[in-house]
């Protein structure tokens, strides 16, 4: 269950940052992955997974 209402605003900012960041980092993975560059799209695959962690610490303390 998403309670977004219950987020600072920077918190909602950060969150909307986050999203915009998963979309860039998920096309150009994709990109890199089309383009058999494994080094570059493992780069972007941990990026990925950190701006998720991110997103679901800033869920968590919403939760709570």
């Amino acid at each position: 269950m998403r309670r977004e209402g219950y987020l600072t605003a920077e918190k909602r900012a950060r969150k909307t940052e986050i999203q915009d960041s998963l979309t860039e980092r998920y096309v150009e993975q994709k990109e890199t992955i089309q383009e058999r560059n494994n080094c570059r799209a493992k780069m972007f695959e941990f990026e990925i997974k950190e701006l998720l962690r991110e997103n679901d610490e800033i869920e968590h303390w919403a939760a709570l």
